[in-house]
């Protein structure tokens, strides 16, 4: 890493934080590794968004949370934080998702929503 690089990784950081932390820019959501395969497949997976897709549908019905979405803002209710990113995870063998927070104190955290039951548990 060059020393230009090194000398602008921080000051960009700390840039970033505070655009999160006074909602200028909302954080994306985080899932899945950027290898080509999972291109490949997120791909494939938008375009196919278009085809009914049955069992996806009745997956979702059983579902208290349905999206990254829903259970970012159920985790920043819960625990009055910025949301900086939301990954999907199982939880105790159910589906849900892992939300990094940041505290109004400054603290990163994580927490957990059950995707079935939609409830939220600090890690």
């Amino acid at each position: 890493m060059s020393k230009v690089t090194t000398k602008l990784r921080i000051p960009l950081t700390i840039l970033i934080l505070s655009f999160l932390s006074i909602g200028l820019v909302q954080a994306a959501p985080v899932s899945g590794n950027w290898s080509q395969q999972g291109i490949h497949q997120r791909a494939h997976q938008s375009h196919n968004q278009h085809a009914p897709n049955q069992k996806k549908t009745n997956q979702s019905k059983k579902l208290a949370v349905n999206s990254s979405q829903q259970a970012a803002q159920l985790a920043k209710r819960q625990y009055s934080a910025k949301v900086l990113s939301v990954q999907s995870t199982s939880v105790n063998g159910s589906p849900g998702y892992r939300v990094k927070l940041l505290s109004n104190k400054g603290m990163v955290f994580y927490a957990t929503v059950n995707a079935r039951s939609g409830s939220v548990s600090r890690n």
